[in-house]
């Protein structure tokens, strides 16, 4: 088992009261995996990604990654978990204007040690895979919306990661670009990768080998 939620609760603190909007949730992922979360606004999707990310620690319950409890760990360690076994695409790309987008997918390999013509030489191998060689040295302010988001999607692959976490990958895009984007995170799934993507958008979740639905609290 590559990855196990454990009695997950999370509670926020409102003006004197808590807000709970996740309650004792559970469940368990293996490698190839493809996972839809959906559910209504407010139902706790996206919080229970950036939970299983290691990016807002859960109320009480356990993320066991590769039998370990991420946040047991001191922080330090979960920044290098993270960036090493996490790839994260959001519904934006938020990518760096100022650099190219071969560039924006060498950052995160040379931000965790990777030297500079390692980095390059896959990330050349990722944008060819996303079908953008042809735009490698373009900024992000010269690629149209669907390309801008393979991008980041490379970049959420440049370091190997485990896991993907893709939170409404093609909420801003058509449906070309939302078939293109889908049919990457199907790619990484067949070659093992696990890949849960919080949608709104049926036909995606359709074509996921799980899908959980979570219900507004």
């Amino acid at each position: 088992m590559l990855l196990e939620i454990k009695n997950v609760s999370k509670s926020f603190d409102m003006k004197g009261s808590s807000l709970l909007v996740i309650d004792n949730f559970n469940f368990s992922t293996d490698k190839g995996d493809l996972i839809a979360l959906t559910g209504p606004s407010g139902a706790g999707k996206s919080t229970l990604l950036h939970i299983i990310g290691g990016l807002d620690k859960p109320t009480k319950g356990s993320i066991i990654f590769n039998d370990i409890d991420i946040y047991s760990m001191k922080e330090s360690e979960l920044n290098i978990y993270r960036g090493k076994n996490m790839g994260f695409v959001f519904q934006f790309h938020y990518l760096l204007e100022d650099f190219t987008a071969l560039e924006n997918i060498m950052i995160p390999m040379l931000i965790h040690g990777a030297g500079k013509h390692e980095a390059e030489k896959r990330a050349e191998e990722l944008i060819k895979s996303v079908g953008l060689y042809d735009r490698k040295d373009h900024y992000p302010s010269e690629l149209s919306g669907g390309e801008q988001q393979r991008i980041a999607v490379a970049r959420a692959l440049s370091n190997k990661p485990e896991i993907i976490l893709a939170d409404e990958p093609t909420g801003n895009l058509d449906k070309a670009n939302s078939l293109a984007v889908l049919e990457i995170l199907k790619e990484q799934a067949a070659n093992g990768v696990c890949v849960i993507i919080v949608t709104h958008d049926e036909y995606i979740a359709s074509e996921c080998k799980k899908h959980i639905v979570m219900q507004k609290l």
